[in-house]
């Protein structure tokens, strides 16, 4: 459906250059769109995505599978090194980058995750590494990228299979690195996963943080009822996304806490670089996790796994984008462990 849309789309305006996304029938350009994109399983797009699933989800022959799917990789850059431009088709984009790239986009993502491979390999693949980095430029495809973290969630249901881990443990680093801001609170990462990025995107600042504390006021009241479940009941029967449960009951004696903490959340997104300079938001976080712990070690550890498990589920580009998202994980990791360690501390105090 999404093929006809754009379709229409296209039939109503041409693209601000002038041109259309779909070329007239019967026309050369016609001709080698379908061999790109438009062919059945024959065409280019197709036979790389049959190749990708084989990889991701195969299990009896990993070594051949891998072999298979970069030598379509190759043949696909040696596609786009034949164009005059930086696109399938020459120097304007055309529906044929429109299909390819969200297929690509999910190959570089879950390969990355679940083998260590990198598809964004300029030595290998120097014309599809370019492809993407100029559709990257264009705010349209951004605001529909999506992340690793999110892509490797998302898609074994999707797929309707398992996808299979690298025999040879090729993918333990990234995909380390990958959860890092999604562990439960209690599992402490390395800071070098903690410090990693995914490629592709821009660069974290302030205008990330505040997007990330702007989804969170814009829509506040739905993510305080979300967030609650972790301290109501699962819902039945269970969903087939390891991370959905759309029956489950929040609890509603637990949406004040999680309301004080999302505050300070939001304080914390907004407040960035001058934290260590200013010690009273800091100090108040600290007063305030030790108040929630003299309500009792299983009420302070009730909330932090509401806040794990609201950090757990931002989604991109559902919620925010990227870049905010992984502000938004680390600063609700940060007053997670802030909670922890006050509780903790207290227990500490008890035993002597």
């Amino acid at each position: 459906e999404s093929d006809d849309i754009l379709a229409a789309i296209d039939e109503m305006k041409p693209t601000p250059k002038g041109n259309y996304l779909i070329p007239k029938e019967n026309s050369e350009e016609m001709d080698y769109m379908k061999f790109l994109c438009d062919d059945g399983r024959k065409s280019l797009e197709r036979r790389l995505y049959s190749e990708w699933i084989l990889y991701l989800t195969g299990k009896r022959k990993p070594v051949e599978y891998k072999e298979r799917y970069e030598a379509m990789l190759y043949e696909v850059d040696s596609v786009l090194a034949k164009s005059p431009g930086n696109f399938f088709m020459g120097k304007d984009i055309s529906m044929a980058d429109i299909k390819f790239i969200p297929f690509i986009e999910r190959q570089a993502a879950t390969l990355l995750y679940f083998k260590g491979f990198q598809l964004r390999n300029e030595s290998k693949w120097p014309n599809i590494v370019k492809w993407l980095r100029e559709m990257e430029k264009r705010p349209s495809y951004g605001a529909t990228k999506s992340d690793v973290y999110t892509h490797s969630r998302a898609l074994p249901p999707q797929i309707g299979g398992e996808c299979t881990f690298s025999p040879d443990n090729e993918f333990i680093t990234t995909k380390n690195s990958v959860d890092a801001y999604c562990l439960p609170t209690s599992v402490k990462p390395d800071f070098e996963d903690l410090s990693w990025r995914e490629p592709g995107w821009e660069t974290e600042g302030k205008l990330h943080r505040r997007e990330a504390a702007e989804r969170i006021l814009h829509n506040r009241e739905n993510i305080l009822k979300f967030a609650s479940r972790a301290a109501g009941k699962p819902g039945f029967p269970v969903a087939a996304a390891t991370l959905a449960d759309p029956m489950a009951l929040g609890n509603d004696s637990a949406r004040v806490a999680i309301d004080v903490f999302l505050r300070y959340t939001i304080h914390g997104l907004l407040q960035t670089g001058i934290r260590n300079k200013i010690g009273t938001s800091e100090d108040s976080l600290n007063e305030a996790a030790k108040a929630l712990v003299k309500g009792g070690d299983g009420t302070a550890l009730a909330i932090v796994d509401c806040l794990d498990y609201l950090r757990q589920r931002v989604g991109v580009p559902r919620d925010m984008s990227y870049p905010a998202a992984q502000q938004l994980r680390a600063e609700l990791l940060h007053i997670s462990t802030t909670i922890e360690s006050e509780s903790k501390a207290l227990e500490s105090s008890q035993v002597r």
